[in-house]
């Protein structure tokens, strides 16, 4: 049985699986087509189910030519406590590709207890235990990716996740990922933030 490599603990919360990109590649091949998409749009864009399901709903807020998606100030979405909340998510080519299906394909969101009970379901099938599988692991896996891949890119990380300083170093760059791993990362990654 595969156990994540790391687990992020919060302040109160439950622990969460922050995945390598080989495990996350394990898991999203036991996913149907539908969650395929919705898993890599919530992992390309880091964004909270909230700020996902109110992005479903208004396209407009997808800028293309920015490689980005510009989040308004709404009281409704993300958490009370987010200092930034009229933000630029900053996406890579890979990232603007899983958006683009998301909204091509018309998949949409269900509710987080279905999308969690279809993460687990896949993780199960891919041998994994689940304890910590959640999704909100692919948030936080894509943030501690950015964190790793780019120190130098702290303040933009930050912002484009809706974090401040205190929040990022706290929760985000204790991981100790391997050269491997870093290197599967950065392909991942690449062109993060360069519109």
């Amino acid at each position: 049985m595969i156990v994540p490599l790391f687990v992020g603990t919060g302040k109160g919360k439950r622990k969460v699986a922050v995945l390598v990109p080989k495990e996350w590649h394990l898991i999203e091949t036991q996913l149907n087509a539908d969650y395929k998409i919705r898993g890599n749009f919530l992992l390309q864009t880091a964004m909270r189910i909230s700020e996902a399901k109110y992005v479903a709903e208004h396209p407009e807020c997808v800028r293309k030519e920015n490689m980005a998606i510009f989040l308004p100030r709404v009281e409704e979405i993300g958490k009370k406590k987010c200092k930034i909340k009229n933000r630029a998510i900053m996406l890579s080519p890979q990232g603007m590709k899983a958006v683009e299906d998301f909204f091509e394909k018309k998949v949409g969101f269900v509710s987080y207890t279905a999308m969690e009970a279809a993460f687990k379901r896949a993780a199960r099938d891919a041998d994994f235990d689940t304890s910590y599988i959640t999704t909100k692991m692919l948030r936080k896996t894509m943030i501690s990716w950015l964190v790793s891949c780019f120190p130098e890119k702290q303040m933009q990380i930050e912002h484009s996740a809706g974090h401040t300083f205190d929040t990022m170093s706290g929760h985000y760059v204790t991981f100790g990922f391997g050269k491997e791993n870093i290197k599967d990362m950065k392909s991942e990654l690449e062109g993060w933030g360069e519109s």
